[in-house]
């Protein structure tokens, strides 16, 4: 028993560990939180999509999706865009928050800073869709009809 639990924290100690976004600042620095609100999308669940983009056409393209037609096209559009994006994804459930200090790997070039979308699927209609350029690291709010995106302010718990 004694081993199982020590196995048990030791994995999730592992899972802790990450490594930051570059340009974050701190190693420990968060680069991302999400917080759903109690009524948000009428008290369902919200898909989330952080989108990274490394090429400007494709990112002006994708600028001009709303968030039912990324979310209807996202396979096809990653898998044509290949190591030019980069997409991390969340199903936010009311009251829910998540805070992470890492994204998924992605190495645009220097020459073209990326560009981040978030897309959220909330039932009512709109575009649902936020668009930033070079954004660092950025605070999320899902509310009941629409979504703010803000950067994430330092010495963010």
């Amino acid at each position: 028993m004694k081993r199982l639990a020590m196995l048990l924290a030791l994995t999730l100690a592992g899972c802790a560990a990450g490594t930051p976004a570059p340009g974050t600042g701190r190693a420990d620095a968060p680069v991302l939180r999400i917080v759903a609100e109690p009524d948000a999308n009428g008290r369902r669940p919200v898909a989330v999509d952080v989108v990274r983009v490394a090429d400007p056409a494709l990112a002006g393209r994708l600028a001009g999706l709303d968030a039912a037609g990324w979310f209807r096209d996202r396979e096809a559009l990653s898998a044509e865009a290949g190591s030019r994006i980069a997409i991390a994804s969340w199903e936010m459930v009311p009251g829910q928050s998540v805070l992470l200090h890492s994204l998924p790997p992605f190495a645009p070039s220097a020459a073209t800073p990326p560009r981040t979308l978030v897309y959220a699927l909330y039932g009512a209609p709109g575009a649902h869709r936020q668009t930033l350029d070079g954004a660092g690291a950025l605070d999320v709010r899902l509310g009941r009809e629409s979504f703010t995106v803000a950067p994430l302010t330092e010495g963010t718990p």
